[in-house]
């Protein structure tokens, strides 16, 4: 019975799939860094002990990370359709290595209205609602997760963003009580103010259903974020604030790939601003920029956030100089002041890395690249830490 049903399955899609046409070979992208260092240290990220954001920078200051995508495009007149699958490196394993995990498993299409041509609907399992910093590669928001959406629908002023996202992978995850958490999340992009100008708005709205709100006292989180970018004829910059409640403003650094919802039962209030942003010195010279502030403020809940205040400032920047068409040299040095109810710690990092890459741009990739990294973390009440390591990484995205 199960191999008639099965049969009957695949006639249909069959049947489907002879309406549309394949567009093109599937396309494979991703993302991968990974290095071999040593040190007669203990290696581990330089940041101040009550730091959220990787403030001193990331190069040579971060571990080995994978993400592999594989897209395939379909078409049936002006309809474009597509299915995305990536696998990446969630998790080590000291027996076998590096673990590899389903990250993203999503399908739409766009084409579908007339009136909306670039409207994309979708669903699935997404990286959904990223900000970034470079340097830091901090994520000022994330919004990952199983669920549905509608992208770029037009409104006049810029393109507007709607989509509802699931903690964990969604229906059938008893780890993430099936679909209990949720999150609501609305971009308005694009918003020209000047030929090289554009602002952005987001918004996340978090809610929890079924034993997990009746589990919390606080079961719902909001996020607000707003972004400025310039270009420039030499470079670019961009300036962003968060503002954060409750749940949402103690997420272990919004790190992608986590729901930031619900994650501890707090009454909490977090602020940000960032700036991110670069400049060219020429055609073979550019340095990249970052800085950030961070403020959370907590009161007890059912699960204690051991903190009153923690502040966090920091500043990295990363000059890059081009020898030939194959060639660099950069430094990257950052500071990093934190401080959680009286209590400081400090940290800086200098890295030097001498780059074999495959352009004269400060982001042609993939790069090899072999380096030194000095640094050290000075914390109230503690040890000081110091660390000098070298090091070797292959870095790319395509």
């Amino acid at each position: 019975m199960k191999m008639k049903a099965l049969t009957i399955a695949i006639a249909v899609a069959s049947a489907a799939t002879s309406l549309s046409s394949f567009a093109g070979t599937p396309n494979f992208s991703g993302y991968g860094r990974y290095a071999q260092e040593t040190s007669d240290d203990e290696i581990r990220i330089i940041k101040g002990d009550y730091g959220v954001i990787n403030g001193v920078g990331r190069l040579g200051n971060e571990g080995n990370w994978m993400e592999f995508m594989l897209s395939q495009g379909f078409e049936n007149g002006d309809a474009q359709f597509d299915m995305n699958v990536m696998l990446n490196t969630p998790g080590y394993s000291p027996t076998w290595g590096d673990t590899i995990g389903l990250a993203q498993f999503y399908g739409g299409g766009k084409g579908i209205f007339a009136s909306q041509p670039d409207a994309y609907v979708w669903a699935g399992k997404r990286f959904y609602g990223r900000e970034q910093g470079g340097l830091s590669d901090y994520f000022m928001m994330s919004a990952d997760g199983s669920g549905a959406g509608v992208d770029n629908l037009n409104v006049g002023l810029g393109q507007l963003d709607l989509g509802w996202t699931q903690a964990g992978s969604g229906a059938g995850d008893p780890g993430t009580a099936d679909g209990q958490v949720n999150q609501l999340m609305l971009n308005w992009h694009d918003i020209k103010v000047s030929e090289q100008g554009a602002l952005k708005f987001r918004y996340n709205y978090a809610f929890a259903t079924g034993a997990e709100k009746d589990a919390y006292d606080n079961d719902s989180a909001h996020q607000f974020f707003a972004s400025y970018r310039q270009g420039l004829s030499n470079g670019w910059f961009q300036l962003a604030g968060r503002y954060e409640t409750d749940a949402a403003a103690l997420t272990i650094s919004n790190s992608a790939g986590h729901n930031w919802s619900n994650v501890r039962d707090v009454n909490a209030d977090s602020y940000g601003v960032f700036l991110d942003g670069a400049v060219n010195f020429g055609e073979m010279t550019a340095m990249e920029y970052n800085a950030n502030w961070l403020r959370i403020e907590c009161e007890d809940g059912r699960q204690t956030c051991n903190f009153k205040e923690n502040n966090e400032y920091s500043v990295a920047v990363r000059p890059q100089h081009h020898w030939n068409e194959f060639m660099a040299t950069a430094v990257e040095a950052g500071f990093q002041a934190t401080e959680q109810d009286g209590k400081g710690s400090d940290a800086w990092k200098v890295t030097l890395s001498q780059n074999f890459q495959v352009g004269h741009f400060m982001w042609s990739r993939p790069v090899v690249r072999f380096y030194a990294v000095t640094g050290e973390i000075k914390t109230d009440g503690a040890d000081k830490y110091d660390l000098t390591k070298i090091g070797a990484m292959v870095e790319a995205w395509w």
